[in-house]
Formats: C-alpha cells, structure tokens, sequence
C-alpha cells in the first residue's frame, strides 16, 4: 500500500501534474490498492483537516490583507518608512524591506507583499539609480518576510497539519523574520556604498509625524493582533476576526479606498484563496493518513537517524557519549536543511507543507526538539525557495511586477540569499530565537 502510495506520486510528480493532484491522486490509488472503500475515509479525513478549527483564521487574514492592500495600506505604511530611513545610505532599499515587513505582519503572505510593495517601490529605487532587475530582486527577498512575520499563512498551515499550536508558531515567527529583514538591509547598504548611489535631504520633523500620523491606524492592526495573541485576550483564529473587521472599517471609513460596490469582488478574490487552501489541507489529510497507517514516517526518521548516527560513528568514533549525541543532533540538523532547501526549490512552500511535515515531524519528536521551534525551523527554510529558481512563486511576482526577466534577477537574488541561510542557521541552533517569545504566551 505504501508502495503505490510513493510511485504512484513520483510518477504524477515526473509528468508534472499538480503536487495537490498528486497527492491526492496517489493517496486513492493506495486507498484502493489496499481494498479500503474511499469514499468514507476520503471524506472523513478530508473533512476533517478542512474543518480544523485553528483554520478558521485563514480566510479572515486573507480578507484583511486583501481590505488593507485595496485601501492603501501599503502606500501609507511606505510613505512612513520612507520618511524615517529615505535619507540613509541605500535609503530606498530599506524603506522596502521595513515596509514589507510592516506589509507582511497584515497580509501574511509573502507574494502579496512582494507585489504591493513592489508596485510602489522598484520604480522609485530605479529613478534614484538602483538597478531594475537589483530593485526587483530586492522586492521579492523582502516579501519573504511576509510569509514568516505573523500573520503568517505558511505557519497556519503547518500548525494545522502538526497540530502544533498557531499562537506560539506565530510568535515563534518574529524574530525569524526581523533577522531575515536585517540581513537583507545590511546586503543592500553594502550595495548602495559600492554603487555611490546619492543621498537625499532628510525630511523635517512635521513631515515625518504627518507620515506616522496617516500609518499610525495601518500600525494598529499589527499591534492589536500581537497584544490581543500574547495577552491572552483572544486566539489567533479570533484575532483573524478582529483584524478583518478593524481592515474594513478603516478602509471603508477612515481611508475611504474601498467602496460599497467593492467588497463582493474583494470577498470573491479571498473566497478563491481559501478554497486552494482548503483544498491543500484537504489533500493533506488524506495523504498523511494513508502514511501513518502504513508506519511510513516512523520509518523514514528512524532511517535518517540511524544513518546520521552510523555517520558520526565513522567520523568521531572514539568521542564522549554525550559529545556524540550533540555531533548526531548538527548532523541531522544539518541533513534536514539541506534536504528542507532542496524540496523548496521545486516545491511551493504550501504544497512542500503537506508533504514533508507528516515525514519530518516523527524526527523532532525523536530528537525532543521543541514543537514551535521545529515548525519554524521547517517553514523558515522552505520560504528560502520562494527566491529561488526554477519554483519561486515570489521569484515570479517580482519579475512580473518589475517587469525584468527571472535570468537578470538571479545575480542579485544570490547577493541576498547566502545572508537568508546564515540566519536559517541561527535559527536552527540558536532555539530560543523561535522559542522566547511564546513563553510569556498566557
């Protein structure tokens, strides 16, 4: 039954079909080979994952950043950073990387913050002397940080699927994401110094409150969703329900971006995102449990184990006892990162979600790891493949909001990306990066 379960979804994945097709293809095949009737299993344990009440905040953080981005949002949370860090040295190239910081801690989403603050900012990094295809690259290494700063909807998906608790993932996701942020900016001083790009005037004082003062109810939303988490005063799935419906009325009544006759076409567009995502979970529900009937994870972490273990045996021999187990523990680390960096460059990081988390979820638990600082370990590193080639969803939306080819992109995507491992490794041995902030979580 495994058997058919893996070939099978080989094979579909080799001819291109749709990873969600796949797995659900392969998944039925399995289903029928070992005489099971699909039709109750499959819907019972789709149903089941669709209907996983954390998901709940899905559509209501869709809604929002939707509201948000169609009401301006983005451009007043620019003009802001604009106003704080335009003067600097590669003053431009900061404002868009805080910017989508700030973007993504409301939309959750790494593809729409590269595309909203992409919009506004290659064209202005570009008259200031920037190059096109750098300004580009810069956008979508940026937009990564959307889908790590909560809310974010990649670590929604993997809480749902480990049943580990969103609350603390999303917490777990702050600092990952300001380090990523950081180490983009340092990379991108470093460039604007090299190209002499000019300075400009810093702006007065009044402009910079007028600026804070129209972003000041952006802000709020950021900061109702993080106190509201971790005061206790609602989940994270109520949260989502906060924040979209703070997002229409400041969009409908303090902004007055979105009209009457707006919300059903930005209801639809949110109505078509969750439906993939529901679909994804769907899928993986199914997938997951035609593996865990047949002990295929349990199998598969036993075997990395003991081959990482079989390696530092060969390698470190005559070591301590305890200095093996901590030899053991960076290789398989180390083993599972380059394995996470491989699929990512395939696979989205959504349809990734589904496949390696019922896999890869068996060896944190073998190696005790904490739950939240495993799950951000595992998104963190599968978001790298969003600017990476040849599947980089947020690769691609840079490209078509930039207008440049992926081929020009990729030198100064590889500028960035070195600095985005390195904080993928501090992340990883570094626990209480992911882990400090969900301890005072009520």
């Amino acid at each position: 039954m495994d058997f058919v379960l893996l070939i099978t979804f080989v094979v579909l994945l080799l001819l291109e079909v749709p990873v969600v097709f796949c797995i659900l293809i392969s998944s039925l095949a399995a289903i029928l080979y070992g005489g099971i009737d699909p039709i109750i299993i499959g819907l019972e344990m789709s149903r089941a994952m669709a209907s996983f009440y954390p998901f709940l905040a899905v559509p209501f953080f869709i809604l929002a950043g939707d509201l948000m981005n169609e009401g301006g949002l983005s451009k007043k949370i620019t003009d802001f950073a604009n106003a704080l860090l335009g003067h600097r040295r590669g003053g431009l190239a900061m404002v868009t990387t805080v910017s989508a910081q700030m973007f993504g801690a409301v939309s959750g989403a790494s593809s729409a913050t590269c595309a909203a603050i992409g919009r506004l900012m290659i064209p202005a990094m570009e008259r200031e002397g920037y190059p096109r295809a750098f300004a580009s690259a810069l956008a979508a290494c940026s937009g990564v940080t959307g889908a790590l700063i909560p809310p974010s909807i990649v670590l929604l998906i993997y809480g749902t699927i480990a049943n580990v608790s969103i609350e603390k993932l999303f917490l777990g996701g702050v600092a990952p994401g300001i380090l990523i942020g950081v180490a983009i900016i340092i990379i991108s001083w470093r460039q604007a110094r090299r190209w002499q790009l000019p300075l400009r005037a810093k702006q007065p004082l009044r402009s910079v409150a007028r600026s804070a003062t129209g972003a000041v109810l952006a802000l709020m939303l950021v900061l109702i969703i993080f106190g509201g988490i971790l005061g206790g005063v609602f989940t994270a799935t109520e949260a989502s329900a906060v924040a979209a419906v703070y997002a229409l009325v400041v969009s409908m009544l303090v902004y007055r971006q979105v009209r009457l006759p707006d919300l059903p076409r930005i209801f639809v567009n949110a109505a078509k995102t969750t439906a993939t995502l529901s679909f994804l979970i769907a899928a993986a529900g199914l997938f997951s449990w035609v593996l865990s009937i047949g002990y295929v994870p349990q199998s598969l972490a036993a075997s990395l184990l003991s081959a990482c273990e079989s390696l530092v045996h060969l390698v470190a021999g005559g070591v301590e006892p305890e200095t093996g187990r901590w030899l053991n523990l960076i290789v398989v680390l180390l083993a599972l990162n380059l394995l996470l960096l491989m699929v990512g460059m395939f696979v989205d990081a959504g349809p990734a979600l589904l496949i390696v988390v019922p896999v890869l979820k068996p060896i944190g638990d073998q190696l005790g790891l904490d739950p939240v600082h495993f799950g951000v370990m595992v998104v963190c590193n599968l978001v790298l493949g969003l600017v990476t080639p040849p599947v980089g969803t947020t690769l691609f939306v840079g490209s078509g909001v930039g207008r440049v080819t992926i081929s020009a992109m990729i030198p100064h995507v590889l500028r960035f990306l070195p600095a985005m491992m390195v904080v993928q490794l501090l992340v990883t041995f570094v626990p209480a990066l992911t882990t400090f902030l969900p301890r005072f979580l009520k």
